[in-house]
């Protein structure tokens, strides 16, 4: 993933909020984040995407996926 934004409503973020992340957060009815995989995943290891409210989690908002070259 790529760092985190170094200001909020024009305010430094908070330490613990800056540098690199692997979460992104969703708001609304809808939203795209494009990432970019540099390695290649097969089934056998392949990434996990998820939501961290078990609720949605146990709706289908959690999904595993392959990454070919």
């Amino acid at each position: 993933m790529a760092p985190s934004g170094q200001r909020i409503n024009g305010q430094p973020v908070a330490q613990h909020r800056a540098g690199w992340k692997d979460i992104v957060k969703v708001e609304g009815g809808r939203s795209e984040v494009l990432v970019r995989f540099d390695h290649p995943a097969p089934k056998e290891r392949a990434y996990m995407a998820h939501c961290h409210l078990l609720e949605h989690e146990d709706t289908g908002m959690m999904i595993s996926f392959t990454v070919e070259e």
